[in-house]
């Protein structure tokens, strides 16, 4: 939804899925894919539910699109219909250079693995530090990449750590070793590949700012889903349910994903600001 309210910031249309489009399209593609990680070999598990019971249901390689295989999706765009559309190699290496590419990816990798330590080994087998590291290293153009949110302070994991209300941030500091770690890639990959410029949003500060001083974001709740969830907020919305009638109010949707207020603030700050977007917003790339 983030890149969605992106291009309505910026007039253009919403990207369609690319796996739903059968013929070439040059306003943009969304190759994303729901609860996907960075590599195939992090397992993601899932929570498959009826009003009677919840079920854990482990989702092996292959169910979902995982980031080597989004990029080879856009390697098929490129090859098979956008080629076509082009008289050149330069032309089409022209319009490729005006694209933006954006990258959001991460969450499950860590919600889903390394914090479930009575499913996975990867917290026995990596430091915070490595861990950030292996997924990091797991990845002449525009690029923009997300930092990941205080996953601390999703209402899944406030309710989980039984804290009080307040977030774990102990979740939040092994999130900081990503980050860091994506920030210190993209300048050297800015140093490395000339002709390439790569912006770093930096969502974390403003996503942790907004949940404890709501009110200076026009929000009102940002630690309960504004739907009603199973397990007593800490999964998915229950099918059917009419969610709260202010949704305009909360940050998140249910325990792990944000509303359409909590995405057109990221989207602002990012394309017209200058504090979250580094080391210019999105409106100064598109004119590059």
């Amino acid at each position: 939804m983030k890149f969605s309210w992106r291009a309505e910031y910026l007039g253009l249309s919403y990207p369609p899925p690319s796996i739903s489009i059968h013929g070439t399209v040059l306003t943009g593609l969304n190759y994303a894919s729901g609860s996907c990680a960075f590599s195939r070999k992090l397992e993601i598990i899932s929570v498959e539910c009826t009003i009677a019971s919840c079920t854990i249901v482990f989702i092996f390689p292959g169910k979902c699109l995982n980031l080597d295989d989004q990029i080879e999706l856009f390697k098929m765009t490129v090859k098979q219909n956008l080629a076509k559309e082009y008289g050149s190699k330069k032309e089409l290496s022209a319009y490729l250079s005006k694209s933006i590419f954006v990258f959001s990816i991460g969450n499950n990798d860590y919600l889903n693995n390394y914090l479930q330590p009575h499913q996975y080994n990867s917290s026995h087998r990596y430091t915070p530090q490595q861990f950030a590291q292996l997924l990091v290293d797991s990845q002449g153009l525009k690029v923009v990449v997300f930092e990941l949110g205080p996953l601390g302070c999703l209402p899944s994991t406030i309710r989980k750590s039984r804290n009080g209300g307040k977030c774990a941030e102990e979740t939040n500091a092994l999130i900081s070793y990503f980050n860091n770690g994506v920030g210190a890639m993209l300048k050297n990959l800015t140093s490395t590949l000339s002709g390439s410029t790569f912006i770093f949003s930096q969502v974390n500060w403003l996503a942790y700012d907004a949940m404890v001083n709501p009110s200076k974001y026009g929000l009102k709740d940002t630690r309960n889903p504004c739907c009603t969830t199973w397990l007593n907020g800490t999964l998915s919305c229950i099918p059917f349910l009419e969610p709260c009638p202010n949704r305009s109010e909360y940050f998140f949707w249910d325990a792990f994903h944000i509303t359409e207020a909590a995405c057109s603030l990221i989207a602002a700050r990012c394309t017209t600001g200058s504090s979250v977007c580094v080391p210019m917003n999105i409106k100064a790339l598109v004119q590059i």
